[in-house]
């Protein structure tokens, strides 16, 4: 590199770090080593440029760490320099990229909350470090919200590849997800709140684009959930802001067919902690909702007009009591309530306007509740041991396979194998005439 070329960059890199950016892209790594050069490489191709990428590798155990500075360093690249918060950012020579390894492992949660408290851009991107985009994703979204001024967030659809970037729609391969999660038209805010309250969460965390002020407004995520963090978050935002779904793909989002021990894999152990955090999410979902919109949303469940605070807490309760999980009727969100909120003037308000007494709350509370879905334990149980057999069956059977090769291999090299060749072609003749 030329010495005009290098005061050039170094010229670029000063005017990027003055400048606060548009967008802050924010990504948390950990032992992706495969997967996160692709999702580099789809950040720094957007038509969009002006952006700042943030990185911290959580301490990952595989070369995640390696792999990220091979992408984001040139050949002039200087070396590290010191930082602060026990993370050191390295140098590069795209001064819009910030990259930062943490010495221990900290978790999901925490390291988000970390890439936003360093994110500068009037908005914040979301991406995982095995997910990719898509080159126009952010110079739509960013057009959208300047023409939005009142929309929080936007999202997109996303397509789901697997671990060697195929589409699972092209590969006709089951996917262990529902490829067609994030494929759903826009909804109003109370509509979009009782879809959650319903179903599920339909938002895609790695298309997410929104409003640093209302980032500071409703703050990070909350440690409290480890499997559901980015669903909390969305109902946070929904509680407060309308948000809009941009209605094509602009996101690879990546589901493993292998072994995938990732949070967001399917096995026992996240689905229990689904179970219990999502309890807690639909709670204070319908706890915090203001009555226009928890009207909005629950209309058709209204047992009558609300015009007090006393009525509007009667009607959270009643619909909180007909919450399903997973098909369960789970009751336990809706006593949670109650048993927050009861005093003399709510008791008055069940008994004189919807004729329901302490008698029916402690008949609740005597019945013996299905909190769990154990129907689906025991068939999932049932499965991961027909699943772990047929593993180990086709693991056994890769293994013949490959030791029949290595003697077939080593049989073709003995002499025997080369003169016999002229008879077992005469034996191949015979056989065809024969057909």
């Amino acid at each position: 590199m030329s010495q005009a070329e290098s005061i050039k960059n170094i010229m670029k890199t000063c005017i990027s770090r003055d400048k606060k950016p548009k967008v802050s892209v924010v990504l948390a790594v950990y032992n992706h080593e495969q997967f996160v050069g692709q999702t580099i490489e789809s950040i720094i191709g957007q038509s969009f440029e002006d952006w700042e990428l943030i990185i911290i590798d959580d301490c990952s155990k595989d070369g995640s760490a390696d792999t990220v500075r091979k992408c984001i360093r040139g050949a002039s690249a200087k070396a590290g320099i010191s930082g602060t918060d026990g993370l050191s950012p390295v140098q590069n020579d795209d001064g819009r990229i910030r990259f930062y390894q943490a010495e221990k492992n900290r978790g999901t949660v925490r390291t988000f909350n970390e890439l936003l408290e360093k994110a500068r851009g009037e908005y914040v991107a979301f991406i995982g470090s095995d997910d990719i985009w898509h080159s126009g994703k952010l110079q739509e979204q960013v057009e959208y919200m300047e023409q939005h001024r009142e929309t929080a967030a936007c999202f997109s659809w996303a397509e789901f590849i697997d671990e060697n970037g195929r589409l699972y729609s092209k590969l006709g391969q089951e996917c262990d997800y529902d490829t067609q999660i994030f494929m759903h038209r826009n909804r109003a805010q109370g509509e979009a709140l009782r879809y959650f309250f319903d179903s599920a969460n339909y938002f895609c965390h790695p298309s997410a684009l929104i409003r640093s002020e209302v980032i500071r407004e409703i703050g990070g995520f909350d440690p409290r959930f480890r499997q559901l963090h980015d669903f909390d978050y969305w109902v946070r935002i929904l509680q407060k802001y309308p948000v809009h779904i941009i209605e094509k793909p602009l996101v690879q989002y990546r589901r493993l067919s292998t072994e995938n021990d990732s949070l967001s894999a399917v096995n026992k152990q996240n689905m229990i902690r689904f179970m219990n955090e999502i309890q807690t999410i639909i709670y204070t979902m319908i706890k915090e909702m203001n009555r226009e919109i928890f009207c909005e949303a629950f209309h058709d469940l209204l047992k009558k007009e609300i015009t007090t605070e006393a009525q509007l807490v009667c009607e959270k309760y009643f619909v909180l009591l007909g919450w399903h999980m997973m098909g369960v009727n789970n009751r336990q969100p809706a006593a949670r309530f109650l048993d927050e909120l009861l005093d003399d003037g709510l008791i008055e308000c069940l008994e004189e306007e919807y004729q329901y007494s302490l008698n029916d709350y402690y008949e609740e509370l005597g019945n013996t509740w299905k909190l769990y879905p154990f129907d689906f334990y025991q068939e999932y149980e049932i499965l991961e041991e027909k699943h772990q057999a047929l593993q180990k069956a086709y693991r056994f059977q890769e293994k013949a396979v490959s030791r029949l090769n290595r003697q077939i291999q080593g049989m073709s090299r003995t002499l025997s194998w080369r003169i016999t060749k002229p008879l077992r072609e005469v034996k191949r003749l015979g056989v065809k005439k024969e057909k």
